[in-house]
């Protein structure tokens, strides 16, 4: 398996979701998906998607992830 995945149906696919949501998670203004769009190709790294993943996940929860609040806690 490749370390990234290439047109909206491949990152939809990999993510489980529709490419629409796909394509509004990458526009959005607080922490979107980590897309690279060059011309009409786009790609999404595993390394950053995993990350992405694991901040949204943290902010659900409501888990500080800020170095500066860990240290105080």
């Amino acid at each position: 398996m490749s370390n990234f995945v290439e047109t909206w149906k491949g990152i939809a696919t990999a993510l489980g979701r529709s490419e629409r949501w796909c394509r509004y998670m990458a526009r959005r203004a607080g922490d979107p998906l980590p897309v690279f769009k060059v011309g009409g190709i786009v790609r999404l790294n595993q390394g950053d998607l995993e990350e992405w993943l694991l901040r949204q996940r943290d902010r659900s929860f409501g888990i500080v992830s800020s170095p500066v609040l860990q240290l105080i806690a």
